[in-house]
């Protein structure tokens, strides 16, 4: 495809139809008065002198650098002839550089603009009056999109809380947000929101509040919540539960940390004051004796029984005796004959015979012996004292309720 070539050297006219011999251009920065430069060739290492001086044909080699600038033209005796403001200057050697509306119009199979981006820069930047600016419509040199940031992350990626909205002939229907705090799906004018999945329906929240679930429905994520009236076609299962629990068998029975049952469920009052006891096989009830009166602070007494004590348990032991002499007497003397009689009341041998009888005096040993007995051969018992044993476990009180 061939295209018109660019004005290759600028030429000024006056008002009179002739080149502008010695004519001047002043460059400047656009709106402003402050002279930025133009350069004498493509490579934009020589800047040209500012005014620009026109040669003998009205011309002048004036190459932009990445600016937007102002010119104004002047004779060569510095009468003004106009001032142009906002000039855009090319991004590259070869950018075009386009003011104006701009048409593409064809009437070709191919594409109508094709961009081509072979280095890293952006395939393409649509930005508002400031430059550069931090928050532009992009296409990166991947293909990501940005809306709202310089630098997308994503195939799309609308940044500064973006929102995303649908509708119909300008009414808002569907809006799609995220902030720093929530990320938000708003379905408008009383619609329902469906979830479809391979044709079919699989979620529809309905604008009344009623969820109707084909299949299962997993929820993961910390601090998720489902509100409003719900209905669960299959198996729910959740680890936290809230709100009147409408999915829960009637008749389930569970445990409670608190005084009032929840709301659809119903206090049992068949148990009170019970410790909880984990079993295998059936499970019942039992026991007589309240648990705060077992497991409480009690009170160790009593005595210890009485016992006779026999012979083999009496220690080995002596006892102290005395023995009593009464005294007696011997007899004395020298006889012819002897024989057996009674003399002075005593018996003993008798000598019939002329000379000496008598006896000794009455003497004793001293030794005196006595015993007696003591003790009553009864039994005994012994005191008992103790230190209180104290059950009185720390517990949590729990409720039973009914499922309604």
């Amino acid at each position: 495809m061939a295209v018109i070539t660019p004005i290759p050297k600028t030429q000024f006219i006056g008002a009179d139809g002739v080149p502008l011999v010695g004519g001047k251009v002043y460059t400047y920065a656009a709106g402003t008065t402050t002279p930025q430069v133009t350069y004498t060739d493509s490579s934009g290492s020589t800047a040209n002198s500012n005014p620009i001086i026109l040669d003998s044909r009205g011309e002048a080699n004036i190459w932009l650098g990445e600016a937007t600038y102002k010119f104004k033209l002047l004779d060569a005796n510095n009468v003004e002839i106009w001032t142009v403001d906002y000039i855009s200057a090319p991004t590259t050697a070869v950018s075009p550089v386009l003011t104006g509306n701009v048409t593409i119009s064809t009437d070709s199979s191919g594409p109508a603009l094709k961009i081509t981006q072979t280095g890293t820069g952006d395939v393409l930047r649509v930005q508002d009056s400031v430059d550069p600016d931090l928050t532009p419509f992009v296409i990166n040199s991947a293909g990501l999109v940005g809306l709202g940031t310089v630098a997308p992350a994503e195939a799309l990626d609308i940044d500064n809380d973006g929102k995303i909205q649908l509708s119909a002939n300008g009414t808002p229907r569907t809006v799609i947000s995220a902030d720093a705090t929530n990320s938000t799906y708003d379905v408008r004018d009383a619609r329902n929101l469906i979830l479809r999945v391979n044709g079919g329906n699989r979620l529809t929240i309905a604008s009344t509040g009623m969820t109707t679930l084909a299949n299962g429905l997993t929820v993961s994520a910390s601090g998720a919540a489902i509100t409003g009236d719900s209905s669960v076609a299959g198996t729910l299962t959740a680890t936290t539960f809230s709100g009147a629990w409408a999915n829960i068998p009637a008749g389930t029975v569970m445990l409670f940390v608190q005084t009032a049952a929840p709301t659809g469920w119903t206090k049992s009052t068949a148990h009170d004051n019970k410790a909880l006891r984990v079993v295998s096989g059936s499970a019942s009830s039992g026991g007589s004796v309240a648990f705060t009166t077992a497991f409480a602070s009690q009170a160790v007494s009593g005595t210890v029984g009485s016992y006779t004590l026999t012979t083999a348990d009496i220690p080995s032991h002596s006892h102290t005796a005395s023995v009593t002499d009464s005294g007696h007497t011997h007899p004395y003397g020298t006889f012819a004959t002897a024989g057996l009689g009674v003399q002075g009341g005593v018996t003993g041998i008798n000598y019939i015979t002329t000379g000496t009888a008598g006896v000794t005096s009455s003497a004793t040993t001293g030794v005196t012996v006595s015993n007696s007995s003591t003790g009553g051969g009864g039994g005994h018992s012994h005191s008992f004292t103790g230190t209180a044993i104290n059950l009185a476990v720390q517990y949590v009180d729990v409720i039973i309720a009914t499922k309604n």
